[in-house]
C-alpha cells in the first residue's frame, strides 16, 4: 500500500467512525457493514472469494 491508499482508507474510516459514534442505530449498522467490506477487500484470502 502506498500513502495515497492509506490516506483514502483513513478518510473513509473517519467518516464511518463519525457515523457510528453519532448516528442512529441503522446508521451504526450500515457503518459496520461498510467497514467490514473495506477490511475484507484487503485480506488476501477473503479478497480472492469476493
Amino acid at each position: 500500500m502506498n500513502q495515497s491508499q492509506i490516506t483514502a482508507l483513513a478518510i473513509a474510516g473517519g467518516i464511518l467512525f463519525a457515523g457510528y459514534k453519532f448516528g442512529p442505530s441503522y446508521v451504526k449498522a450500515a457503518c459496520l457493514a461498510v467497514g467490514a467490506v473495506a477490511v475484507a477487500k484487503r485480506v488476501p484470502y477473503v479478497n480472492a472469494v469476493l
